[in-house]
């Protein structure tokens, strides 16, 4: 197929890629699922990844010295530090989708927590295929119902 156009919707755990196929009985363009990508660690909790007991602390224990249940201690740059690398796979994903010569358009809907950073690791070849962008997190929007919120 020439001229392929594709819908990607996504957010920090999950990526989908549509391609618009023609209805040959009505001739209206539906979307067809052609990838789903879960970057692996994006739905663990940190402090499942981490193997170590480091960075826990005792909850309470103020001045009085109360002792308390562990707190979590979870590294918030650590945190950082994974959200980074979720980004930085899924805009490999985009950019991979996207090197497709047969693919000459695509409008993306990306969840506004990673919107803009999504956007600027996207590479600047792929990124100029791109036409219509959403700042939506549209992962769990049934195919059928996606099409409609890119006319608005």
């Amino acid at each position: 197929m020439m001229n392929e156009t594709l819908l990607i919707v996504a957010d920090l755990g999950l990526l989908r890629a549509y391609r618009e196929v023609e209805n040959l009985a009505d001739r209206k363009p539906h979307l067809e699922l052609i990838e789903e990508f879960k970057p692996e660690g994006a739905r663990q909790k940190l402090s499942d990844q981490m193997t170590d007991q480091a960075g826990r602390f005792p909850r309470g224990g103020g001045a009085d010295h109360t002792s308390g249940d562990l707190s979590a201690g979870e590294n918030l740059q650590a945190e950082a530090e994974e959200e980074r690398h979720l980004i930085s796979d899924l805009a490999e994903k985009i950019n991979v989708l996207l090197a497709d010569k047969t693919v000459m358009r695509c409008s993306i809907a990306i969840s506004g927590a990673i919107h803009n950073q999504l956007l600027e690791a996207i590479n600047p070849k792929a990124r100029a295929k791109i036409g219509k962008v959403l700042t939506s997190n549209l992962t769990k929007t049934p195919p059928g119902e996606l099409q409609a919120h890119f006319v608005k």
